[in-house]
């Protein structure tokens, strides 16, 4: 018995949901957008001094709409929260530098490996 709930865990996991895979979509976008307003801020910074971007609030500010469309998506709000928190400190802690963070294909939603 405890051997099949093991099998029947695996294949749920294999499946394609293309609700989960909507939603995760939605939080592509919107973590390139924070990712693009933060460059942008960057760039430009002595016109965007001091100002506040609603992109990259929506995921580093605590929000029950980005918390609910990590909900759909299947993915654990706080770890994809402090990914990109920790991902825009690096852009900005090294900006104008040549080792700028070249992770537009990592997933953000993963836990850091030990």
């Amino acid at each position: 018995m405890a051997n099949y709930l093991n099998q029947k865990r695996i294949i749920d996991f294999d499946q394609f949901d293309p609700i989960k895979n909507l939603w995760r979509n939605v939080l592509v976008v919107s973590i390139e957008d924070a990712i693009k307003t933060k460059t942008k801020y960057l760039k430009f910074s002595s016109y965007y001094n001091d100002t506040r971007s609603e992109e990259i609030d929506y995921v580093t500010q605590p929000n029950q709409d980005f918390a609910r469309v990590c909900e759909y998506a299947g993915l654990n709000y706080h770890m994809i929260r402090r990914n990109v928190t920790n991902l825009l400190n690096q852009m900005e802690e090294c900006y104008g530098k040549e080792d700028m963070p070249k992770l537009p294909w990592k997933r953000l939603y993963q836990a850091a490996s030990a």
